[in-house]
């Protein structure tokens, strides 16, 4: 299994843009062949800071999501939304 954790630290005045954004991505990538699990936080210390935690089944899985056409326009438009570039890491397990 891959783990994606991606930090967001997005402007006070552009969170709800963000979030319209990232909606229907979270919607579709949950229907994604190999997407185990895919979830949004925000944090309550620091608002504007959201974790993306994503449970791929593999590689494979994640390049096909790597295509989705919500995930581009999000990507595109996260410097506009953002007071710093994303932080993302990506893990393995072997379950």
């Amino acid at each position: 299994m891959k783990i994606i954790n991606a930090s967001f630290f997005i402007k006070k005045d552009k969170i709800e843009t963000f979030l319209a954004d990232i909606k229907p991505l979270i919607e579709s990538s949950r229907i994604e062949v190999g997407c185990l699990d895919y979830h949004l936080y925000e944090s309550f210390e620091e608002p504007g800071h959201f974790v993306m935690i994503e449970h791929w089944e593999n590689q494979e899985a994640i390049n096909e999501h790597n295509k989705n056409l919500l995930l581009l326009n999000l990507l595109k438009n996260i410097p506009a939304y953002s007071d710093k570039r994303p932080n993302i890491t990506v893990s393995s397990t072997d379950e």
